[in-house]
C-alpha cells in the first residue's frame, strides 16, 4: 500500500540517521539526493528506510536466492513505474537505483539484486500526444483542486511533484513586484495577493523554485488563467488553512472525523503525487473518461500528468517559437552553470516578455489576450522611478547645500556686524 513519506520522515528515520553518519564528509547536495530518492522509493513500496533495511537483512540471513528476495520485486516494479508512469530516462533510473543499493551497501547488506534497466526507450506514437481538448476534458470531470493542478502543470511546465510542493507563500511572491535585482520589493498579505490575481488580467507571475531532484534553483512563469484559479481556490479555503506556509494543494479530508482532521498538520494535509496518480487511474478505469493505449505491447493510461509537461514544451517550442534552452530552463531541466544567464535582469525580462507572447498558445479554458511590450513598459517605469529618485536625492543635496551656504552667510554677516560695532564703540 503506497505511503506518502515526507522529507522529514526520511531524515528522522533511525536507520537513515545512521546512514548519514556513515556517509560523513559527503556534500549536502549528495545527501539531499539520497533523501529525495528514498522518499520516492519508500513511498512507492510503502516501507520506511528502517523497514527496507530490516527486510533485506532478513532475506540475507535466510539465504534467499536473488529471485526470491523481496528487494528484487520492489526494484523491478519500481523500474517499471519510473519508465511507464514517470517516463524517466535510463541514466536517471540508473542513478536512482544506484542510490537505493548504496544505502543498503553502507550497512554491509550484500549481495543486492542486479536490476535490468531497458536502455531503449519506446516512445509513444505522436497521435497520442495530448491536445488542449484532452486537458479541458480532464478539468471538466475533476474536482476543483485537481482542476487547478492540471491547469498549473499545463501553463507552467512544472512536474507534478514540483506543483504539489507549492505553498501559499510561493503564490504571494509570484504576484508581488520585483526590484532591479529580481528581489521582492513589496510585502503583500495573502488577501492582497488573491485580490491582485483575481483582478489583474495582464498579470504574469513568477514562481521561484528549487528542483528537488537536482537541488538547482530555477524560476518559471504563470499567466492570469493559472493565478486567478489558484486565487479562487485559496479564497474558498477555511481561514485556519489559509496560512503563508500552508500548501496550495490540499488532500480531501472531509471523510475523516472532525477530531482526526484537526490533528493533521499542514504538511500532512498536502496532496501527494501518489494520490494524483490514483485519481488519474480512476479517470481511465472507473469513469472511463480516457481510453487505454498500447505502447510496446503494454497497456498504458492515455492521460498522464507527465504528458501535461510535454504539452507545455510542445506549445512553447512549436506554436510560440521558444528555443529549446529557454523551454528546458522554465521546466527546471537546465540549471547549474546556466543559472547566471537567466538571473540577469535583462534576460529575465526578455524571457518573461516571450512567455507573455506565448500565453495565447498555452490557453486552456480562457481566451488570453495579453498587452504587448508590458515588460518594456515596466522597465521604463523602473528606470523613470530610479531617475526620479536620483533627482530627488540631488534636489535634497542642493537644498542642504543652500542651507549650509545660508548659515555661512549669516555667520559672516554676524561677524562683520560685530566688527563694525566694535570699531564704532572704540571711536
Amino acid at each position: 500500500m503506497p505511503v506518502n513519506f515526507t522529507f522529514e520522515d526520511i531524515e528522522n528515520d533511525p536507520i537513515f540517521k545512521k546512514f548519514v553518519v556513515k556517509k560523513k564528509g559527503r556534500s549536502v547536495g549528495t545527501l539531499k539526493n539520497y533523501v529525495f530518492t528514498l522518499k520516492l522509493f519508500c513511498s512507492f513500496i510503502g516501507k520506511s528506510p528502517t523497514e527496507l533495511h530490516d527486510i533485506h537483512r532478513e532475506d540475507l540471513r535466510n539465504r534467499a536466492a536473488e529471485f526470491d528476495m523481496r528487494l528484487t520485486e520492489y526494484l523491478d516494479d519500481y523500474v517499471s513505474y519510473l519508465i511507464e508512469e514517470q517516463e524517466y530516462t535510463y541514466l536517471t533510473i540508473k542513478a536512482n537505483i544506484g542510490r537505493i543499493l548504496s544505502f543498503l551497501h553502507a550497512f554491509k547488506l550484500r549481495p543486492t539484486p542486479e536490476i535490468e534497466i531497458p536502455k531503449k526507450k519506446v516512445l509513444e506514437d505522436a497521435k497520442y500526444a495530448l491536445k488542449v481538448d484532452d486537458i479541458r476534458m480532464a478539468i471538466k470531470h475533476s474536482t476543483t483542486v485537481y482542476q487547478v493542478v492540471f491547469l498549473t502543470q499545463a501553463q507552467t511546465g512544472l512536474s507534478i511533484s514540483d506543483v504539489l510542493l507549492l505553498d501559499v507563500e510561493d503564490f504571494v511572491y509570484a504576484v508581488s513586484e520585483r526590484g532591479e535585482n529580481l528581489s521582492i520589493i513589496e510585502d503583500l498579505t495573502i488577501k492582497e495577493a488573491i485580490h491582485r490575481a483575481k483582478t489583474d488580467n495582464n498579470l504574469i507571475g513568477c514562481f521561484d523554485l528549487r528542483r528537488k531532484k537536482t537541488n538547482g534553483e530555477f524560476y518559471t512563469f504563470a499567466g492570469p488563467e493559472v493565478l486567478k484559479n489558484i486565487a479562487l481556490l485559496l479564497e474558498s479555503r477555511e481561514e485556519e488553512l489559509l496560512q503563508i506556509k500552508a500548501p496550495i494543494f490540499l488532500k480531501e479530508t472531509s471523510r475523516l472525523a472532525k477530531n482526526d482532521r484537526e490533528k493533521l498538520s499542514l504538511e500532512e494535509r498536502r496532496l501527494c503525487p501518489n494520490m494524483v496518480k490514483t485519481y488519474v487511474i480512476r479517470m481511465h478505469n472507473g469513469k472511463k473518461i480516457f481510453p487505454k493505449i498500447e505502447v510496446d505491447g503494454k497497456k498504458r493510461n492515455y492521460f498522464r500528468t507527465h504528458k501535461l509537461r510535454k504539452w507545455f514544451s510542445n506549445q512553447l517550442r512549436f506554436k510560440a517559437g521558444f528555443n529549446a534552452e529557454d523551454t528546458k530552463y522554465l521546466m527546471g531541466q537546465k540549471t547549474g552553470d546556466v543559472l547566471e544567464h537567466y538571473i540577469d535582469p535583462n534576460n529575465y525580462a526578455a524571457l518573461k516578455a516571450n512567455y507573455r507572447k506565448a500565453l495565447p498558445s498555452l490557453a486552456v479554458n480562457d481566451n488570453i489576450t495579453m498587452e504587448e511590450n508590458q515588460e518594456a513598459i515596466e522597465q521604463l517605469k523602473k528606470e523613470s522611478e530610479i531617475k526620479d529618485e536620483k533627482i530627488a536625492k540631488l534636489e535634497k543635496k542642493m537644498e542642504e547645500g543652500d542651507k549650509k551656504r545660508d548659515k555661512k552667510i549669516e555667520k559672516l554677516e554676524a561677524m562683520v556686524k560685530a566688527m563694525v560695532e566694535k570699531q564704532t564703540n572704540g571711536e
